[in-house]
């Protein structure tokens, strides 16, 4: 009777994983350079705009969760860099993971007044939120925070994740590097 009793606890283990490896497997890959960066929508304030406004410059798109404690610090460290960022005709799209990646944190608006003052108004950053069609796509396994370089030819040139840790990179390519 004992032994009865376990099976079908062990069957719902068994078809739960399953159910589990099989939805990862089925999990959109990431977006790799040298693709074409989908020209999708989001919000930012009480306008939508497309990614498709950008084309013929170089851009970050950096999606981010505000929880995120390396976000603050990548924030703080793109601030700082601002001017030369500016200077050397960056875009930087920053855009707020679809529903903050399932966690509450503070606002958007908050979180770039409090760790990047000023940049809310300047002329190269735009603000706002990830739709969940657009973060389907670009941050499919919705990681905390993920960057995308993004050349003027639409082309991906990098893929990767805390823009702080990667600021030699970002700085490479924003004055005319490929990487």
């Amino acid at each position: 009777m004992h032994g009865s009793s376990s099976f079908p606890r062990v069957l719902t283990v068994v078809v739960v994983a399953a159910v589990f490896l099989a939805s990862a497997a089925q999990a959109r890959p990431l977006l790799r350079p040298g693709e074409r960066a989908p020209a999708l929508a989001f919000r930012s304030g009480t306008r939508v705009l497309n990614l498709r406004a950008w084309r013929g410059r170089k851009v970050l798109l950096w999606i981010f969760s505000t929880w995120c404690p390396s976000c603050r610090v990548g924030l703080r460290v793109l601030a700082r860099k601002e001017p030369e960022l500016r200077a050397d005709r960056l875009n930087l799209v920053v855009l707020e993971n679809h529903d903050d990646g399932g966690y509450g944190g503070p606002t958007l608006g908050t979180t770039v007044a409090r760790y990047a003052p000023g940049l809310a108004a300047a002329p190269n950053w735009t603000f706002g939120h990830a739709r969940r069609a657009f973060a389907g796509v670009y941050n499919p396994r919705s990681y905390p925070d993920i960057f995308y370089l993004i050349r003027p030819d639409g082309t991906i040139a990098r893929v990767s994740s805390a823009p702080g840790a990667h600021l030699g990179a970002i700085l490479r390519f924003a004055r005319g590097g490929k990487r």
